[in-house]
């Protein structure tokens, strides 16, 4: 083959995503490419109707047309255009996945205001706007709609006073940034110009997953051209396309598409794939929340857990004390939602947490939370430095004489003192299979009851399940992402 003909969207994030594409075909084929860019029905057709008049693939059929017709060799699609039900002429391969998170982009001149209104033409994302007073200290969220590519929906919220905010992916912001300026650097620097004037909150996956493929390119090609195929194959991303396909089928159950108010993402940690999806059934129009772990957990059902119960659990207690260093325009990781100084959080730059039930507690009062590791631990999907106001370090808010600070300066805000009740103690000599949600915890018990290292054990993804596998072998320490996972699946 002399000549490869690709096809896209004529969009400046389709043109950045076609560059991506091309930079890994150039790993396999040397000949001549050449790029046609044309206008998708979505393209053309701008209103907020667009889905209900043209069904599902408004933005990818056309291109796809072209494709069985010939006249290009490949098409470059955002995987989660593609309609779930594939062509039995077409097929596609895809690239290494980007972040699958959503954003939602606040100006900062509408940040003081108690109701927002926030654009978007997705009705899973107009769906998530209820549930968003748990996370964001705004009385109330209506939704707009939107349409149109990057730069444009920016501009529109920015010239509109009826617009506080606007729904984007992840994804597409970060390609922006990391392949804008290379592109078409006056659409970059439009870009830079607008979203430099919005707040940005990152939401959690396990609690706003995303739409099926979400942060995926898929490359499409004609089964029965075998010489583009043997190109594809090798540059395709197995582990990507497996998860994108997981979840383009549990959207089809559904009756698939962009149009159902239903996000679904797999997240893999530690070698473990955990699928969440929410969303509402259309035939019953009941809504649904679902966690699945993928992976099989080696595990045997018992009645005797640590801790039995939470709310009679105790091994420390904690004697807030004030930050040791000011807070002002700093970057910080919450790791706990309890503070002696709440208001003084509300003069750092950014703010992220290690878990939801913290984002949720610290809401409560009022304090504008960023993004959170969504209890993944520390290593989990680092933000971007465009995400935040200051580029400056970030510091872990933890207790005086934390020696694990990973990637972190600590500013210490709390002491732990050792304090187990009795309750605790009764819980932790008859228990078979052991839940540590820090540590601290499990460093404690192993002194009092030692033979805590044969029995089966469980925790969290991050810094927890770091330190705890130098003591037990990862493939007997179970991972489940809270108490209430593990409950589930070890209480007989």
């Amino acid at each position: 083959m002399k000549e490869l003909k690709i096809s896209s969207r004529e969009s400046f994030l389709a043109k950045i995503q076609t560059k991506i594409a091309i930079q890994k075909i150039r790993t396999q084929f040397k000949g001549k490419i050449a790029i046609k860019y044309s206008s998708s029905i979505g393209d053309k057709d701008n209103s907020s109707k667009a889905w209900e008049k043209h069904g599902f693939g408004i933005f990818t059929n056309s291109l796809t047309q072209e494709l069985v017709s010939k006249n290009v060799n490949i098409v470059v699609h955002s995987f989660k255009d593609l309609p779930v039900k594939n062509s039995i002429k077409t097929s596609f391969v895809c690239l290494e996945r980007d972040d699958p998170r959503d954003v939602i982009l606040i100006k900062k001149s509408s940040l003081n205001k108690k109701k927002l209104v926030i654009a978007t033409s997705s009705p899973r994302r107009k769906y998530y706007l209820r549930l968003l007073k748990n996370y964001l200290p705004f009385q109330y969220f209506k939704a707009t709609s939107i349409r149109g590519n990057v730069q444009t929906r920016l501009k529109k919220v920015l010239a509109s006073n009826d617009n506080d905010g606007v729904f984007m992916a992840k994804a597409a912001i970060d390609r922006v940034f990391k392949y804008g300026e290379k592109v078409d650097i006056k659409e970059y620097k439009k870009f830079k110009t607008f979203f430099d004037k919005f707040e940005k909150i990152i939401l959690p996956l396990s609690e706003f997953p995303s739409a099926a493929a979400q942060g995926c390119i898929a490359i499409e090609y004609r089964r029965d051209d075998l010489q583009t195929q043997r190109i594809l194959k090798k540059i395709n991303h197995t582990a990507s396309l497996e998860d994108c396909s997981i979840e383009r089928k549990y959207l089809a159950k559904w009756g698939g598409g962009c149009a159902l108010d239903i996000g679904v993402t797999i997240e893999n940690i530690l070698n473990k794939k955990i699928l969440f999806a929410k969303g509402k059934d259309a035939h019953t129009n009941k809504y649904f929340n679902e966690k699945k772990y993928l992976t099989k957990i080696n595990t045997k059902k018992t009645k005797n857990i640590f801790p039995s119960s939470l709310s009679s659990y105790q091994m420390f207690k904690r004697n807030l004390k004030g930050f040791s260093k000011k807070l002002d325009n700093k970057n910080l990781l919450l790791t706990r939602g309890e503070y002696k100084e709440t208001n003084s959080l509300k003069k750092a730059s950014n703010l992220a947490t290690s878990g939801i039930s913290t984002w949720k507690k610290l809401n409560k009062k009022g304090i504008l939370i960023n993004s959170s590791l969504d209890g993944f631990g520390e290593s989990y999907r680092e933000i971007q430095k465009y995400y935040k106001s200051k580029k400056t370090p970030v510091y872990k808010l933890s207790y005086e004489g934390n020696i694990f600070k990973g990637n972190y300066s600590i500013i210490s805000h709390y002491n732990l003192v050792p304090s187990i009740n009795e309750f605790t103690i009764d819980n932790l000599f008859s228990a078979k299979s052991f839940y540590w949600m820090s540590f601290s915890a499990f460093k404690l018990a192993i002194q009092l009851r030692p033979d805590i290292l044969n029995h089966r054990n469980s925790c969290g993804p991050g810094q927890t399940y770091q330190q705890i596998s130098r003591f037990i072998s990862k493939e007997n320490l179970n991972v489940y992402l809270n108490y209430e996972d593990f409950k589930k699946y070890e209480l007989k």
